[in-house]
């Protein structure tokens, strides 16, 4: 049985969440303290699986190119924001095993601040009011199918959406441990235990607030949604060191936590289209 719950991380605890996301996610931005008195028995964390933090149904925004050595080393000008749709089944818990499709060779990594929205509207005065917290990202990409000969010359469908990739969570972090402003949080991504992106959150080009009023202005940010903010330098597209099955990849951010993700096998190769 899934269900949402409240971490207590100094006693290695879960606390089941008795009332719906739609309602305990709204409460939450308006008040850290509103659920008290709606938490089932709680049980160790030992016993649970983490899935990604994310509610069924919810779209999912990613926001690209949006550190400068990032854009350096793909060679693109940054000059508003990209943000492109993820598809829902890309995403996996933060120590599932990052599936290796049989459609690439080329598959990477990209650490990156994942907000989670909990407001039913959003005042584009106050963006920060309707972030219920973050989460760390791996927005597992496949260079092969991104940079292609097609019309646009360029397939982010194919490359970002890849079923049972992109981890996300340990958890969400809520908004309140991290303030109503541009988080400044240390981030770095390890392959096997060698360093590969190190950056900071305050580096974006277009902070979180942008992201927030650009996907909303044109889509519509509803309760639950999801966006990447982007990731910094140093993904294996710039070096060629691409991931390879068996690979571990660790991305971490500060104050949030850390995915664990093993890469599996990948099946033989077939023919796209």
């Amino acid at each position: 049985m899934e269900f949402w719950a409240v971490v207590d991380g100094s006693e290695q605890l879960v606390s089941p969440i008795d009332v719906p996301f739609r309602e305990w996610a709204p409460a939450i931005c308006r008040d850290p303290l509103a659920l008290t008195g709606h938490f089932g028995a709680p049980e160790p964390l030992d016993n649970v699986e983490l899935l990604a933090p994310v509610e069924p149904g919810a779209t999912i925004y990613a926001g690209g190119a949006n550190y400068g050595k990032h854009l350096a080393e793909l060679g693109l000008d940054g000059a508003t924001p990209t943000v492109f749709l993820k598809a829902g089944s890309s995403l996996i818990g933060p120590r599932s095993q990052v599936d290796y499709p049989a459609v690439t060779d080329q598959l990477d990594y990209e650490i990156e601040l994942v907000a989670i929205f909990g407001a039913h509207a959003f005042d584009p005065d106050q963006p920060w009011a309707g972030v219920l917290g973050y989460a760390v990202g791996n927005d597992v990409s496949a260079r092969d199918l991104q940079f292609t000969e097609s019309v646009t010359g360029m397939d982010m469908f194919s490359a970002k959406s890849l079923k049972a990739t992109s981890p996300v969570g340990p958890w969400i972090l809520t908004r309140d441990e991290v303030g109503d402003h541009q988080p400044d949080l240390a981030m770095s991504l390890a392959v096997n235990g060698v360093t590969r992106q190190q950056s900071r959150t305050s580096e974006m080009i277009w902070d979180v607030a942008a992201l927030i009023r650009y996907v909303d202005d044109r889509s519509g940010i509803s309760c639950g949604d999801v966006l990447f903010t982007g990731s910094p330098a140093g993904i294996g597209h710039s070096s060629g060191h691409y991931l390879q099955p068996g690979d571990i990849v660790d991305a971490t951010i500060e104050g949030i936590g850390t995915l664990h993700n093993a890469v599996g096998t990948r099946p033989g190769a077939r023919a796209v289209g």
